[in-house]
């Protein structure tokens, strides 16, 4: 998906992709984008954007890389009001809505057709699902993964490394760590 959506957006002169695995890294990841092995990715000098979807997998690489190297790539099918802000390292999928004075943190991952309303702040290394709603000033903290077709009220705050399930609604804050799913939402564990 982000190497699709950065050959949409077209401002990359060249694109390439690697796998911790090198059995993975065989031919193309799509056409016009090699697949290196491990050890020729990693004296890779240029800038670099980490596709893993495990939020605490994504954060160790994104550091053990350097924060400074990350770069973020947005699909051109994807809405950004001008005054919201996307840091180093997010992918904005398709169809994604990021309303207006929307914050994305370092490293997050907002998937096809969510929305991320006005004043909305989401922590580093987050992932917000496709279809999943932050209504307006939802703060969410470092780590939370936001499952399908979740909404999260306005002016809601989730604690760090929370997991809402799919389809789950949140309506008051979680303010502890765990996984929470339902309607509304409730800790599982």
């Amino acid at each position: 998906m982000v190497a699709d959506a950065a050959q949409r957006g077209g401002e990359w002169e060249w694109l390439v992709a690697s796998d911790r695995d090198p059995a993975c890294c065989q031919g193309m990841l799509l056409p016009g984008v090699p697949l290196l092995l491990p050890q020729d990715a990693a004296s890779w000098g240029g800038l670099v954007h980490v596709s893993i979807g495990d939020n605490q997998a994504r954060e160790r690489e994104a550091h053990a890389l350097g924060l400074a190297r990350l770069v973020s790539v947005l699909h051109p099918a994807a809405t950004r009001a001008t005054t919201a802000s996307v840091d180093a390292g997010c992918f904005v999928a398709a169809g994604v809505v990021l309303g207006p004075l929307s914050r994305l943190g370092v490293g997050v991952i907002v998937n096809h057709g969510a929305v991320v309303d006005h004043d909305c702040e989401v922590g580093d290394f987050s992932h917000v699902a496709p279809r999943a709603v932050l209504g307006g000033g939802v703060h969410l903290g470092r780590r939370v993964m936001l499952g399908a077709g979740a909404v999260v009220l306005p002016g809601v705050r989730v604690a760090s490394d929370v997991v809402v399930g799919a389809g789950a609604v949140v309506h008051r804050n979680l303010e502890a760590p765990g996984t929470y799913a339902g309607l509304p939402a409730r800790r599982l564990r």
